[in-house]
């Protein structure tokens, strides 16, 4: 197996605006939108941004209303939410199947609106949190 390459940093937040606003008056530089996507089979909204052309990308998730899992966790404080790999093109059942071995928990993999409706499938990590693994 190659290895995976880091894509993104997940964040929940519960207003993307007033993260990007907050963001901008702490650290004095803005991000720029790279691409905004609704997700209805996940119901969320997803705001890619960047602070420079090329750099890792930020994924701000916003979940709706009816979202009470992500709901809850932002309640919880919970706002690092996971970090995105891609999978080298054509592995993406090895690499999924190679990190099982080494010990993470795959949950079920899904289809997603955010990538072209390419395959995804989140493991849970003992130490890293949760990873998501994304089809090239």
């Amino acid at each position: 197996m190659q290895l995976l390459t880091l894509h993104h940093y997940g964040f929940l937040t519960g207003d993307t605006q007033a993260w990007l606003n907050e963001n901008e008056l702490l650290m004095g530089k803005p991000f720029k939108i790279y691409d905004r996507i609704s997700i209805s089979s996940q119901q969320v909204n997803i705001t890619f941004v960047q602070q420079e052309a090329g750099s890792t990308l930020t994924e701000l998730v916003e979940p709706w209303e009816g979202n009470s899992k992500l709901q809850q966790w932002l309640t919880r404080g919970i706002t690092v939410y996971h970090t995105g790999y891609l999978a080298p093109e054509g592995e993406f059942e090895s690499s999924v199947h190679s990190l099982e071995e080494k010990g993470a928990h795959a949950l079920p993999p899904f289809y997603s609106e955010a990538f072209g409706n390419k395959r995804c499938v989140f493991l849970v990590t003992r130490h890293l949190g949760m990873i998501e693994v994304i089809e090239q």
